[in-house]
């Protein structure tokens, strides 16, 4: 089918993968531009839960409700604070199947991703397309990429679907997102059950987090008996390199960083302790940044969906979740007015930014306040765990405690 206006993605993420086949479920073309080389060139993170209200609704508009029903693990929910000295403050109790709350099931981001790739017609992504920038000229936008070799590319419509550091949002605003003041180490542990059945079972099938002194060890399940650890610090951001830590992560020198972290950690519990012991086959530095109200005036020729957007620290859970109803809801809008005039168009997209901008700015500011919830020197463990009695007490229900809870048990990564 052709189509009125050329449309093109930058970034092959969840949201620019969602807008994608909603576009294709309507018979729009797309194209995706990633400068990743391959579907499996780098880890794409842990575990995420679909939120009704946002991403598992983009998975009902995108038609993908069954192939995510294969490899999702609604059983994986469970939730547990522990002070540094192994106190348990809070721990969810073990409750019959037919008791638990199964609304947000729990799912390996690679495994979500490759749902969505194969969703898609053959050659949509296209691999090794790194972006430079994008320039607009005679009512057309204009992507040119990394790799000189490759020719510019001119869309009536680019979508900067391409994270943090999007390559397409200058164009669009001069914002950059802030430091927050909390860094994350990022681990990944296998064979935990196997090898180390003391920490999987500490973990339980959920999350644990341990916290104290404006840190925390956040250790969360996945499938196939892997362990994601986030090892957070409020610290200023050289403070990475001071330690050494940048260096040795990129290096490769994962038991040498793992030293320097159990430094920080010397009066904290055995369990904390040990998970840093484990050998891991892979290791990153996470800043984490976020957005205060990004704005940008609305363009016929580009706009912006998920991080590219609306980027937040990952403390409320929401982060995947927005980018794939914000991919749903504009691949439906586009669909919808493509063929309109140019003033009926831009009207269409002004009525989208909007409202998605509306409601990442609210998350955003609820993950702010549970991250300074969770990492600071206030007793965090046990004011984290008050904030879950309370609900408790006022909700008397442990469906409601754990919608609330699982908004701070799955990150963006």
């Amino acid at each position: 089918m052709s189509s009125p206006r050329s449309i093109a993605i930058v970034g092959a993420g969840l949201g620019g993968l969602v807008c994608a086949r909603v576009l294709q479920l309507h018979d729009v073309p797309v194209v995706i531009y990633e400068r990743e080389s391959s579907a499996s060139s780098r880890q794409q993170g842990g575990s995420l839960d679909m939120h009704p209200e946002s991403g598992f609704k983009a998975l009902q508009i995108a038609q993908l409700v069954g192939e995510f029903n294969k490899v999702s693990r609604p059983e994986d929910q469970d939730m547990k604070i522990v002070g540094k000295d192994g106190v348990v403050h809070y721990e969810d109790p073990d409750l019959p199947p037919e008791e638990r709350a199964e609304d947000r099931p729990e799912v390996d981001r690679t495994l979500l991703r490759k749902i969505l790739l194969d969703s898609l017609k053959p050659e949509t992504v296209k691999w090794n397309h790194g972006v430079s920038k994008v320039t607009h000229d005679e009512g057309k936008a204009t992507l040119h990429f990394l790799d000189s070799s490759l020719a510019p590319v001119v869309h009536d419509l680019i979508i900067g679907a391409d994270g943090t550091w999007s390559r397409v949002r200058p164009i669009l605003s001069p914002a950059v997102p802030d430091y927050s003041g909390v860094c994350f180490i990022d681990i990944f542990l296998h064979d935990v059950q196997k090898n180390y059945p003391d920490l999987a079972d500490f973990v339980k099938r959920g999350s644990t987090f341990i916290l104290a002194d404006n840190k925390g060890i956040m250790a969360q399940r996945n499938a196939n008996d892997v362990i994601r650890l986030y090892v957070g610090f409020r610290k200023p951001l050289e403070w990475l390199d001071q330690v050494g830590l940048t260096r040795l992560v990129e290096e490769e020198k994962y038991g040498e960083a793992s030293e320097v972290m159990l430094a920080q950690f010397e009066d904290w519990c055995l369990e904390a302790r040990n998970f840093l012991r484990v050998p891991c086959k892979s290791m990153a530095v996470r800043a984490l940044y976020s957005f205060h109200e990004h704005r940008w005036p609305t363009h016929p020729n580009t706009t912006l969906i998920g991080d590219a957007a609306h980027v937040m620290v990952p403390f409320s859970g929401d982060g995947a979740n927005l980018a794939m109803i914000d991919g749903a809801e504009l691949g439906t809008t586009l669909a919808k007015h493509l063929s309109t005039d140019d003033a009926a168009w831009i009207y269409a997209l002004k009525s989208f930014e909007a409202p998605m901008l509306r409601r990442a700015w609210a998350s955003s500011k609820e993950a702010m306040g549970n991250m300074d919830t969770f990492i600071s020197d206030d007793d965090p463990a046990e004011k984290a765990s008050v904030t879950m009695r309370r609900l408790l007490m006022v909700t008397n229900t442990w469906r409601t405690v754990r919608r609330f809870a699982l908004g701070w048990t799955s990150w963006l990564w």
